[in-house]
């Protein structure tokens, strides 16, 4: 299993969705890993992959306006 470190995320209540960014070019067991971390902790959220400037935009906008 990939280390959670292989990715990042950004939880937005209101929307309930998950954005997440893939952090390494290896993505070995990454997908399987981030798929069972969503369904086991956040099943009823979205999820969203994102790159790092649109995962970066997101969570600068949302969290200002928080």
């Amino acid at each position: 299993m990939a280390s959670s470190s292989s990715w990042e995320f950004y939880k937005e209540e209101q929307t309930k969705i998950l954005w997440v960014h893939i952090c390494t070019q290896d993505l070995t067991g990454v997908a399987i890993s981030i798929n069972q971390w969503w369904k086991t902790r956040y099943p009823e959220f979205k999820m969203r992959i994102v790159s790092k400037k649109e995962f970066d935009y997101i969570k600068k906008c949302r969290s200002s306006n928080s």
